[in-house]
């Protein structure tokens, strides 16, 4: 057995899964809310059965190796070498993956040391720095305590520094601070151009990489360091190493957004404060945290996106049995609180807000629930918190509580619990037509059509009324189905390149959530042919758009040969196209 194969054996997907977010159980497979998008209902489906977690409403997931790469932010070699070490796997000589040395992690380090020490040098040099600085009341204490820099606007001369310091192109682009576009281009470009930066450190206070701000019009406000040997985003609390002790005396963690937040926690006397940095929370922050703090108070922005992240978190933590508080802010986050009122936001954090529910219910009592909508949106919202408690008791205390919001009584609400638990809500359809604009979006009417044979073996003497494909993928599919001896059954992704087959488990996995699995006979072959249909309509028509502009692009260069031979292939499909409508 390979590697590869080794590790999937001893990693189930739903155990990697169940590292980043909470799982629920549906029948074989589970649900749960999707890391890789602003999701308020389970949408990422976990199958064990197929090895695969996949959201429908993002289009994200895959495999372990592929939804590690996604969730880490980084390359295959790099998830080959973090899921070997954790499934205890030893990789071959021969394997594509590197094993970072000691040494190596410790020049990186050396070389992000440098660099802090030109960013903040170029601070002091440079005048947008400061005044942004000044602007956003960081005095000279604070730029000094949290060790602020600025990545000049170049594009190599931080790169250049760093070569001057003795450190090669390897280390710069191991520790993050370097771009090199294509590994064919020699060049290498800064990471962080025009922009404030932030050292980051980890709990035991080694720089691990930097945040930047930008001071431009960049589309990416803020950029962090890459995923490679020292930084690890979903293991990472910005500002842990200052707040420990703090953490450890109150027991408790503030979580705040980002940078500038703790920054003015710690502007008006608090030190307990911490960020997630450059990712939602995960469950190793979660783990993190409980090693020091036994409760959190969540000090999120108040507008709509931070509201979701802060009913994520409070699944996250309170399924840890983590004390869970929210506070309410005056303004949009802390640093903005901080400039307009720093006593008070002094005040409001060291009271510690109310319990994280009570603060939900407080919400739903000022709502209009005569209306339906809203009352059912509120109650899938309220069901699906009281379902993360981890203690019985609270969640006896909270269904009370939350009958009497609802105008309702105990008992509904208990039955509504069960319901929710046995039925998590998804965000995507439970069944839909393979031509539904929600298929169309994940997969192309081939390849659904392709995973109905798949479904119904028996049916595949079907096959040649589907035009064959030359999309690469659907093609693959296809030939593999041809090749197959009359009533065969069973996977096929052996036959088939790993990408392949992986794409092929997910778009299995898709037309099974979607019930085209529970047709009868009848119907799944007028939906076959169905989608036969539109299918070579649509393949017809995009052939006919490509053929038409390299007619046209052969007309205007002069290209009388191909020209000729072009409308020839036009002529061919307009015929079939005729046949096919």
């Amino acid at each position: 057995m390979d590697s590869v194969s080794e590790i999937k054996a001893r990693l189930p997907i739903e155990e990697l899964v169940a590292k980043y977010a909470q799982l629920t159980k549906k029948g074989r497979n589970f649900v749960c809310l999707c890391p890789f998008h602003n999701d308020t209902h389970p949408s990422l489906l976990v199958s064990p059965d197929k090895g695969i977690a996949y959201c429908f409403a993002c289009q994200k997931g895959g495999d372990i190796f592929t939804f590690y790469q996604q969730i880490e932010g980084c390359d295959f070699r790099q998830a080959l070498t973090d899921l070997a070490e954790r499934t205890g796997v030893i990789l071959q000589e021969k394997s594509p993956a590197t094993i970072i040395k000691k040494d190596e992690k410790d020049r990186a380090r050396e070389c992000l040391q440098a660099a802090l020490s030109f960013y903040r040098e170029q601070f002091s040099k440079s005048q947008i720095a400061t005044e942004y600085a000044t602007k956003r009341y960081l005095a000279r204490a604070l730029l000094d305590q949290f060790e602020i820099g600025y990545a000049p606007d170049s594009f190599s001369s931080t790169y250049e520094y760093l070569l001057k310091q003795g450190f090669s192109r390897k280390e710069i682009l191991a520790a993050g601070l370097g771009v090199q576009k294509d590994l064919k281009e020699e060049r290498i470009y800064d990471r962080f151009r025009n922009r404030l930066m932030f050292p980051i450190h980890d709990g035991q206070g080694n720089l691990v990489g930097f945040g930047g701000r930008t001071l431009g019009q960049d589309d990416a406000k803020y950029v962090n360091t890459s995923e490679g040997a020292l930084y690890h985003k979903s293991q990472i609390l910005y500002g842990l190493h200052r707040a420990k002790e703090a953490i450890r005396d109150k027991k408790t963690v503030i979580l705040v957004e980002g940078y500038f937040d703790v920054i003015a926690c710690h502007r008006v006397g608090v030190a307990n404060a911490v960020a997630v940095s450059g990712t939602a929370l995960t469950a190793e922050h979660t783990k993190l945290i409980k090693r020091y703090a036994e409760s959190v108070v969540l000090c999120l922005d108040q507008d709509r996106a931070g509201q979701d992240a802060a009913e994520r978190a409070f699944k996250m933590l309170a399924a840890e049995d983590l004390h869970v508080r929210a506070v309410t802010l005056p303004q949009k986050d802390p640093d903005e609180t901080a400039v307009s009122d720093s006593t008070l936001l002094q005040k409001i954090l060291s009271d510690g807000g109310v319990p994280y529910l009570d603060h939900i219910l407080i919400q739903i009592k000022a709502m209009n629930l005569s209306d339906a909508m809203v009352r059912r949106q509120e109650l899938h919202r309220v069901l699906s918190l009281l379902s993360s408690l981890s203690s019985a008791v609270d969640q006896a205390d909270y269904v009370s509580k939350a009958a009497s919001a609802f105008g309702t009584t105990e008992t509904a609400l208990k039955e509504d619990l069960q319901r929710a638990k046995n039925h998590p809500v998804l965000s995507s359809p439970v069944a839909v037509a393979p031509g539904d604009s929600t298929a169309r979006d994940a997969f192309t009417r081939t390849e659904i059509t392709l995973a109905l044979f798949l479904l119904y073996p028996k049916l595949r003497n079907l096959l040649p009324e589907l035009i064959p494909p030359d999309e690469p993928f659907a093609a693959a599919v296809y030939e593999v189905l041809k090749s197959l001896p009359e009533g065969s059954s069973g996977p096929i992704q052996h036959l088939l390149s790993p990408e392949d087959a992986e794409r092929l488990s997910i778009l299995q996995l898709f037309a099974e959530f979607h019930g085209f699995a529970d047709w009868g006979e009848s119907l799944a072959v007028r939906e076959i042919r169905n989608n036969c249909g539109h299918a070579n309509r649509e393949m017809l028509q995009r052939k006919q758009r490509e053929i038409s502009q390299k007619l046209i692009e052969a007309r205007n260069a002069g290209r009388i040969a191909e020209e000729a031979q072009l409308s020839t292939q036009y002529q061919e499909v307009l015929k079939l196209a005729k046949m096919a409508s």
